[in-house]
């Protein structure tokens, strides 16, 4: 069965209002997810429409976790900080010129566990 040829207008128009999700575009636009992730990276001015459409999601996505912080939401508010402010509210693992792994744990309280701390035994 011969191939069908894609149709740059209509991988075009079913760019716009897909999130930037490859199987949305290909299926407004009736091909394989395949053939048309692979169209539109051959493409530029498509790659650069599609870029733009998941930055937009993007955007959407800040917005509502922005909106949500400003309600109080304490839980959004942890994780805005562990993923904007990795250094000091995420989880770290440095590795050291010596090879040992140095790992500084955060409890949700915020307090550091230190080296000092004594694992408890449940049994």
């Amino acid at each position: 069965m011969p191939r069908k040829r894609i149709s740059r207008k209509r991988v075009l128009n079913a760019i716009p209002g897909s999130g930037g999700v490859i199987s949305v575009i290909a299926r407004r636009a009736g091909y394989s997810w395949g053939a048309t992730r692979d169209f539109i990276r051959n493409d530029p001015e498509l790659a650069a429409l599609l870029q733009a459409e998941e930055e937009a999601v993007n955007d959407l996505a800040e917005s509502i976790l922005i909106t949500r912080l400003r309600a109080g939401d304490e839980a959004v508010a942890r994780w805005w900080l562990a993923h904007r402010r990795r250094s000091v509210y995420g989880d770290n693992l440095d590795l050291n010129a010596s090879g040992a792994i140095v790992i500084r744990v955060v409890r949700e309280d915020y307090r550091e566990v230190s080296d000092e701390t004594e694992p408890t035994n449940p049994a």
